[in-house]
C-alpha cells in the first residue's frame, strides 16, 4: 500500500511567486531589510546594554575581590589556630603522662629480660670460676689448671648467654 502525496499546495505556492512582478519581490526585500534593521538595532542596543553591566560588574567584582580575599585568608587563620590548639593539646597531654610514667617508675631500675638472664649466668660463671680458681690454688698454685678451668669458665658463660638470647628469641616469636 503506497500512499499518495499531494504536491498540489507546494505547486500553487510556485505558481504564485511565478505570476508575482519583480516590484512585489523588491518591496518584499526592502520590508525584509527594514525588519533585519530594526532587529540588528535592538541586537546592538542588547549587546551596548551588556557590555555596560559586564563592566560594571567587573568593577565591583575588583572591589570585592579584595574583601572575599581577607575574609577567606581570615577563616583559614582560625581553622589552623584550632588545628594547632588541638595538636598542642594532645602535645601536653603525652607530655604529661611521659612525666607521670617516669615519676612512677623513678624509683625502679628497668632490665629488658634478656639482661636479667645474662647477668645471672655472668654470676654464675664467676663464682664458678672462683670456685675452680680456688681449687687449683690448693692442688697446684702455678700450673695449667688454673688455665684450663679460666677456658672452662668462659665456654659455659659463652654457652650460657647463647642459650639465654635463644630462649629470648624463641619466646618472642611466641608474642
Amino acid at each position: 500500500m503506497k500512499k499518495k502525496f499531494d504536491f498540489s499546495a507546494e505547486m500553487n505556492e510556485a505558481e504564485s511567486i511565478k505570476a508575482t512582478p519583480k516590484n512585489e519581490y523588491l518591496e518584499e526585500e526592502k520590508r525584509l531589510l527594514n525588519v533585519n534593521i530594526k532587529e540588528l538595532a535592538s541586537l546592538n542596543d542588547n549587546v551596548h546594554y551588556m557590555i555596560t553591566n559586564l563592566v560594571n560588574l567587573l568593577e565591583f567584582l575588583r572591589e570585592y575581590k579584595v574583601a572575599i580575599a581577607q575574609g577567606t585568608q581570615e577563616q583559614a587563620e582560625k581553622f589552623g589556630q584550632t588545628v594547632l590548639d588541638k595538636f598542642l593539646h594532645q602535645i601536653q597531654d603525652k607530655c604529661n603522662e611521659t612525666e607521670r610514667k617516669i615519676r612512677k617508675i623513678d624509683s625502679h631500675i628497668f632490665i629488658p629480660h634478656t639482661i636479667f638472664y645474662i647477668l645471672i649466668i655472668i654470676l654464675v660463671v664467676l663464682f664458678s670460676f672462683f670456685a675452680s680458681i680456688i681449687v687449683a690454688n690448693v692442688e697446684i698454685l702455678h700450673s695449667a689448671l688454673i688455665w684450663k678451668a679460666a677456658i672452662g669458665c668462659i665456654l659455659m658463660a659463652t654457652l650460657g648467654i647463647g642459650i639465654a638470647v635463644a630462649i629470648q628469641k624463641f619466646l618472642d616469636k611466641g608474642k
